[in-house]
């Protein structure tokens, strides 16, 4: 089941009233109408991959980010990193299994540049699925001192060990968490006082919260640069279950949810079987000059991002903009 569908299940059961499941009638009201894109591990892995990435590049891009919906849910299967999992020989953590599916909500403002993210996950052998406590809020226009120990978590990282040796690229690492600050939401807040007052040991539990969540935040914006690329490097397949409802809407089953699946292409299309190959000693005739604008470059697992330039010979492409009063 893919985890928007468990957290409707949730909310259509949960009371409103309760300082700890009220959350998931409030997360599916906060997602009622929002586009919904569920990521394919042809996706995540590319993602993973820019993430891999110089992260001066990344950081660059970050100022041309545009989150293009005030509210957006996002989510993918994490069977999707198991490669980098095995490239970094990680091991699971005691206590802390991987989940099977993970995903994130985005609320901004009108600019798209600054707003909230709120994770959640579902686990195997786990009915009612995790909202985290602690959210990032995040500024792209700004830069958010982090606090000594977050600093730190990011150095012991993997990423932050890959980059040690290099003082401008680890700068830039961090630089990238700069841009939000991770703390606990209004109802985070009500989650760890119901906590400290059952369980006690605040303090332990709000470091797990922390490291649940940290050091997943350089992966919404590599998504995000997947999902706004200005070549088509993902392609969008609309899956409406309006059908299906019907017969659960009659069982008072709880709807699922229509959403966009994110399919990305990793081989070259193939045109058609029979596709004419130009000949040997054929010189594509140069295009006329045009101004290319800026892109993320992408060459095995190094990404860049690539400045406008001028290409082409001859004459100058004219372009014409109709503007209607």
């Amino acid at each position: 089941m893919y985890l928007m569908d468990s957290i409707a299940q949730v909310a259509g059961i949960a009371p409103r009233g309760d300082p700890i499941l009220s959350i998931y009638p409030d997360i599916w009201d906060r997602m009622a109408g929002a586009p919904r894109f569920l990521l394919d591990n042809a996706a995540v892995h590319a993602s993973v991959e820019i993430g891999l990435g110089r992260p001066r590049v990344l950081l660059d891009a970050l100022e041309h980010i545009q989150v293009p919906y005030p509210v957006m849910w996002v989510e993918w299967a994490e069977s999707g990193r198991e490669e980098l999992r095995r490239r970094f020989q990680e091991e699971e953590i005691p206590g802390r299994p991987v989940p099977d599916r993970l995903g994130f909500l985005l609320e901004t403002d009108t600019g798209g540049r600054k707003g909230t993210a709120t994770w959640a996950w579902a686990s195997s052998g786990v009915d009612v699925p995790n909202i985290a406590p602690i959210g990032a809020f995040f500024d792209l226009d700004r830069r958010i001192e982090q606090p000594s120990a977050r600093k730190t978590g990011i150095l012991q990282s993997n990423l932050g060990q890959m980059w040690k040796d290099n003082p401008v690229q680890l700068e830039a690492l961090k630089d990238i968490w700069r841009t939000a600050k991770h703390k606990p939401s209004d109802w985070g807040l009500k989650y760890f006082d119901v906590l400290y007052s059952r369980f006690g040991d605040i303090e332990e539990r709000l470091n797990a919260s922390y490291a649940d969540v940290y050091g997943e935040y350089i992966e919404i914006w590599t998504i995000i640069l997947l999902l706004t690329s200005s070549r088509q490097a993902v392609e969008y397949r609309q899956v409406d279950r309006s059908k299906i409802n019907k017969a659960r809407t009659k069982r008072r089953e709880t709807p699922l949810l229509d959403h966009t699946e994110v399919v990305m292409h990793l081989s070259r299309h193939i045109k058609g079987e029979g596709a004419a190959r130009s000949p040997l000693t054929y010189a594509r005739k140069s295009p006329r000059i045009h101004l290319v604008s800026r892109y993320l470059a992408r060459r095995g697992d190094k990404h860049w991002l690539v400045n406008p330039y001028v290409r082409g010979e001859g004459e100058w492409v004219s372009r014409h903009t109709h503007v209607r009063g």
